[in-house]
């Protein structure tokens, strides 16, 4: 009788432990496979494989980011690139396949049949939005990153990107050579008077009256290099058409544009030609390949638009600048390519600047 008591004791014992052992197990929530979380730009908690070594970004300006900091990690692109674009950048590179981005672009058949371990959603919108995304990936887990395309404050997802692509280091240097290009320039701006700013049009298309408002990400660089921006137009999303005559009517002391038709034919325009910046030769061509230094996308690519638009603006204070070593530093580390000097002079002479 005493042992069949301690025989039911023990079982009762062991139950007990065994539901013990449940309840805590079931306080600790689930755990994945991989036993790696992390929590995305946008609060979402994600379960993470344990190894990351295919990605493919959704976005130009995560892109942007994926490409300097880990290339080798990148399965295809999310645009097309042109011939003009690639000139600076390896052949296995170029060559990847093009899958389409954004929301409604991209082909997320053939995104998950390259068998991505994760996918990078810059600026997703709501957690709504990021959610629906990751439902099409099913099972691959989908990150949103923030701030990717907002050069004033780029530094945490840069930070993020380096943890998520475990290539902290690299993105240490990059968020390095930000801070130092930045710090230089902060420097001298801060004494410019305002009444010294020069004004600035950024002018896009062949006809240059297409621009982006003051505010806009695409032309922070005007801002953070002591210019101010002509146009006289709340922020809008995209860019803004405007007329001649606004532009007559702004004057602008430099113009800045993206389209090497306008840039080859602006002196010749007779319609520019009572335009400042046109009279005393200071129209500057935005370098664009492997991506551009200005915006399209604005990001981590403009970073080396930070000396570049300096010394656009205010030659005479930026002569300290090499932005001959800077450029081949910067194409080095985050374009993974290494330009001659013939090619750096190539470069900075093409885009108008006189002294670099």
């Amino acid at each position: 009788m005493k042992n069949q008591k301690s025989i039911i004791i023990i079982a009762i014992v062991i139950i007990a432990i065994i539901a013990l052992i449940g309840a805590y197990m079931a306080y600790q929530g689930p755990t994945s496979s991989s036993g790696n979380q992390i929590t995305d730009m946008i609060g979402r908690n994600v379960e993470m494989p344990a190894e990351v070594n295919k990605v493919y970004s959704l976005s130009s300006s995560t892109t942007v980011l994926l490409y300097m900091l880990a290339p080798d990690k990148m399965v295809g692109w999310d645009a097309q690139r042109s011939e003009e674009e690639n000139i600076y950048m390896p052949d296995k590179y170029q060559d990847l396949q093009v899958y389409g981005g954004g929301k409604r672009n991209a082909n997320y058949e053939s995104i998950i049949s390259s068998n991505p371990d994760i996918i990078l959603i810059g600026h997703g919108g709501t957690i709504e939005d990021v959610n629906k995304i990751q439902k099409k990936f099913g099972q691959i887990p989908a990150l949103d990153v923030e701030g990717d395309n907002n050069l004033t404050d780029i530094l945490p997802a840069i930070d993020f990107m380096g943890t998520v692509l475990k290539e902290p280091e690299k993105a240490q240097e990059l968020k390095d050579f930000y801070n130092k290009a930045l710090n230089q320039v902060n420097a001298k701006v801060a004494n410019i008077p305002e009444s010294e700013k020069k004004k600035v049009y950024y002018a896009k298309d062949p006809d240059g009256l297409k621009t982006f408002a003051p505010g806009s990400a695409h032309t922070q660089l005007i801002n953070i290099c002591g210019g101010n921006n002509v146009v006289e137009a709340p922020v809008t999303k995209g860019g803004m058409g405007v007329s001649m005559e606004l532009v007559l009517q702004w004057n602008p002391d430099v113009i800045i544009t993206s389209d090497k038709q306008f840039y080859n034919s602006v002196y010749s325009n007779p319609q520019w030609q009572t335009i400042n910046a046109v009279k005393n030769k200071e129209v500057y061509l935005v370098p664009q390949s492997p991506y551009s230094w200005f915006e399209g996308p604005p990001g981590a690519n403009t970073i080396i638009g930070i000396p570049w638009t300096a010394k656009v603006l205010y030659p005479d204070q930026f002569k300290d600048i090499d932005l001959k070593g800077l450029t081949k530093e910067f194409y080095s580390k985050f374009y993974h390519y290494n330009l001659t000097d013939e090619q750096v002079t190539g470069i900075l002479s093409s885009s108008g600047l006189k002294e670099f």
